[in-house]
Formats: C-alpha cells, sequence, structure tokens
C-alpha cells in the first residue's frame, strides 16, 4: 500500500509512531474496518516495521471503536479519531486505543473562519476547552477505578499558536498541527504573557497519561459551553461499546453540536477519500503504460 510505503520513508525522521487511518466511508462497519487494520499490519510487517513504531486512526464511532477494541486484542495500536464528546473518548479508552484526537475546532472553520472562536485565553474561554479537561478527568477517575494505561490526547485543529499553547495547559499529551501554525510558532519568540499556565511535576503520578486538573482551570468541570441542556457529567460507569456501540450512539444523539461536529468531520474525509481514489485511478493508465 502506498500509504505504508510512505511512511516507512518517514521513520528514520521521527522517534515514535507513524500514523495511518482506516477507510472514513467504513466508519460504521466493524468488519470493514478491522480488515482495513489488519491489510495495513500486514503491509508493515512485509516491510519489517514492528508494531511498536506505527499505529492506526480509527473514527471514534460505536462500530469503529469496537473494530479498535479488536485491534488492541491483537497488538495492533490504535488512535481513536474525531472525538469531539467525553462519551467517545471513554469509549477509546474502553477500546484500549492508544490515543486519541479530539478536535479542538470544528472542521467548518477552515472553510468559513466566522465560526472560529478566537479568544484571548483558549484554555479558559475557547468552548472546547471543558470537554478536554472533562475528558482528562475521566481518563483519571477510569485510571484509579481500574488502574489501566489511558490514552494520551493528541489534540488536532488548532487555528492559532496560542490554541497550541493553551493545549499544553491543558494537559494534552502532543499534537497534530498544520504547517501554518508550526511556522508561526517558530517564529514566535517566547512572549510570558501567553504563558498562562502552571508548571506541572513530569511525574506527578506514576502514570503519565494522568494529572490533576490546574486550579485555574477547575471551574471548566462543572460546565460545557457547547451544550443548551443542563450540565450532565459523562458516566464512565456506562458500557460505550455495548451491542456495536448502541449506548454510544444514545449518548450521541443528547449531543447535536458533538453529533454535528463527528459527522463533519466523516464528511470532509469521505470527500478526501474519493478525490485521492480519483486521482490515482486517473495515474493508474500511465503507469501501466510505463510497465
Amino acid at each position: 500500500m502506498v500509504a505504508v510505503v510512505m511512511c516507512e520513508k518517514n521513520l528514520d525522521l521521527i522517534k515514535g509512531r507513524v500514523l495511518v487511518q482506516t477507510s472514513p466511508s467504513s466508519t460504521y462497519s466493524t468488519e470493514a474496518t478491522v480488515a482495513h487494520a489488519r491489510l495495513y499490519a500486514r503491509e508493515f510487517q512485509r516491510l519489517n516495521i514492528s508494531r511498536d513504531r506505527f499505529c492506526i486512526k480509527i473514527l471514534a464511532t460505536g462500530p469503529g471503536l469496537n473494530a479498535a477494541r479488536i485491534l488492541q486484542h491483537e497488538g495492533i495500536a490504535t488512535l481513536g479519531t474525531g472525538v469531539f464528546s467525553v462519551e467517545q473518548a471513554i469509549a477509546c479508552s474502553q477500546a484500549g486505543c492508544l490515543y486519541i484526537s479530539p478536535y479542538y475546532n470544528e472542521v467548518r472553520t477552515h472553510e468559513d473562519p466566522s465560526l472560529w472562536p478566537d479568544v484571548v485565553d483558549p484554555a479558559l474561554q475557547h468552548p472546547f476547552s471543558n470537554r478536554i479537561i472533562q475528558m482528562l478527568e475521566a481518563f483519571r477517575d477510569l485510571n484509579l477505578k481500574t488502574g489501566r494505561t489511558q490514552p494520551l490526547i493528541k489534540n488536532a485543529a488548532y487555528r492559532s499558536i496560542k490554541e497550541a499553547i493553551a493545549s499544553a495547559e491543558l494537559g494534552c499529551h502532543s499534537a497534530t498541527m498544520s504547517t501554518a501554525v508550526i511556522d508561526e510558532l517558530a517564529a514566535t519568540p517566547y512572549d510570558k504573557s501567553l504563558d498562562f499556565g502552571e508548571p506541572v511535576p513530569k511525574a506527578e503520578v506514576p502514570d503519565r497519561s494522568i494529572r490533576t486538573t490546574p486550579v485555574r482551570l477547575q471551574a471548566l468541570l462543572s460546565s460545557d459551553s457547547l451544550q443548551e441542556a443542563p450540565f450532565v457529567r459523562a458516566s464512565i460507569e456506562i458500557d460505550y461499546l455495548a451491542n456495536g456501540g448502541a449506548n454510544l450512539i444514545a449518548a450521541m444523539g443528547k449531543d447535536p453540536v458533538g453529533l454535528g461536529r463527528l459527522q463533519d468531520a466523516i464528511s470532509l474525509f469521505v470527500r478526501a477519500e474519493n478525490a485521492s481514489k480519483q486521482l490515482i485511478e486517473s495515474l493508474m493508465p500511465r503507469l501501466e503504460s510505463s510497465l
């Protein structure tokens, strides 16, 4: 597969894992998602790339995360992507995902910048910060309850360096950044006025995925800026993967903002997938004629 060959060329440039994503067209099919991920794993094995050097991204739907759980039992690391709700994050934990990728901004902001909440202090004022903090708190509670290592948060969909800096304060462990944000970070001298956070010891607790919520951010635990309904904390007692993810589907149905953003992300990925297929198919005759 072309994606795996491209990953192989990047392995020497990084210390961690390369990432590939299963087909978004199959995001509501557990069987198809598992089959695609296994195909990736076979291709990595064919190129002698060990399983500790790659991770497979799967959209965080009920069927998708049931696929992630199957793959985790087979020793294939996964990342739950398109995470827009705390319930999705808990489901990713239940599936045994190594990482999750929440989207700090909805994907529509790339087409309509007026939807972007450009605030002074994103950690406190951005409407998605509440959910990030609540995901981390849920992981802390799950760690205390089960003793299991929780997913690391690889936050994504930034539109400014302020948001990237805020994610570090919120407690995210890594980030997916556009070249525009990376270039802006590289060109910006350190400014202490952008650093609102509190120093956190690297080894505050044995599990590196867990930490206590900073005092400055604790108010975010008891509200949700994206919900009009009275705030109810997501339960870690619910099995969100049971019956094909029925409880996760039900929870998302009560969260129109999270569900809408997930559907927008899936649509974006499917359009990109179709465009890639068309490009590859258009190049095939030229490739075949050269053989």
